[in-house]
């Protein structure tokens, strides 16, 4: 019984195109899967590189905005000083002005100045526990006024100076100490302090945080007598 199935040969002899035609396809198909294989490592590495790109642009584009916000920011608060400034300037009564640039204490009379003092300032500062409790102090800026005159007496060390470096917080008894804020403080309507230097505590190095320190105690103690509460200070 003769074979039904057309032989290779046969199929190419007796329908030359179908079978070229049909070649050709196949040919075509297996190159162009060749081609794709070939291409797909490239494909992913332009990929990549696009979506790198585009991760640039995106970080660009938040630097840029970020640049301009504290652009806007630090051209709101030099405007602000300068009013500040100006209304200091005017002001009729004895009053205090603390310039941020300068870090220097003013005291004056209308626009004389009577003294002037160094200062060093406690910058803004966010302050974390490993509890995970957080303080954050900004400096003052604007209006103020002075709340309370405090002479040699004693200071409650916060708690958060010693939640801050891990340690147990002491009773406040404990936590009490003489001059612990210097000899001479001025403490104003927001809270912000400025004080001399203490002798001892935590404060005995560096600044507390959004607050002033006058090294020389004989320096504020001449700003001390001569003002009293609700004297202006301005701070620019």
């Amino acid at each position: 019984m003769p074979d039904s199935k057309p032989s290779f040969r046969g199929l190419r002899s007796e329908h030359p195109i179908f079978f070229w035609g049909t070649t050709l396809v196949i040919v075509f198909l297996l190159g162009a899967a060749a081609m794709v294989a070939i291409r797909v490592p490239q494909y992913r590495s332009e990929a990549a590189e696009i979506d790198r790109r585009m991760s640039e642009e995106e970080r660009a584009t938040r630097d840029q905005l970020l640049q301009a916000r504290t652009q806007r920011t630090e051209l709101g608060i030099a405007l602000l000083q300068r009013e500040l400034r100006l209304k200091a300037l005017e002001e009729k009564r004895l009053h205090l002005a603390i310039s941020m640039e300068d870090s220097t204490l003013y005291l004056r009379h209308g626009p004389a100045t009577l003294r002037q003092v160094r200062v060093q300032i406690g910058g803004d500062s966010v302050i974390n526990a490993p509890s995970g409790q957080s303080w954050r102090f900004v400096s003052a800026l604007g209006e103020r006024h002075v709340a309370d005159k405090d002479v040699g007496g004693t200071y409650t060390i916060p708690e958060w100076v010693y939640l801050s470096r891990g340690q147990p917080v002491p009773s406040e008894g404990e936590r009490r100490i003489e001059g612990g804020l210097g000899r001479y403080v001025l403490r104003l309507d927001d809270g912000t302090e400025i004080y001399t230097r203490p002798r001892e505590g935590p404060f005995a190095e560096g600044v507390k945080p959004a607050s002033f320190v006058v090294e020389g105690e004989s320096d504020l103690r001449a700003i001390f007598d001569a003002i009293g509460k609700d004297t202006p200070v301005y701070i620019y």
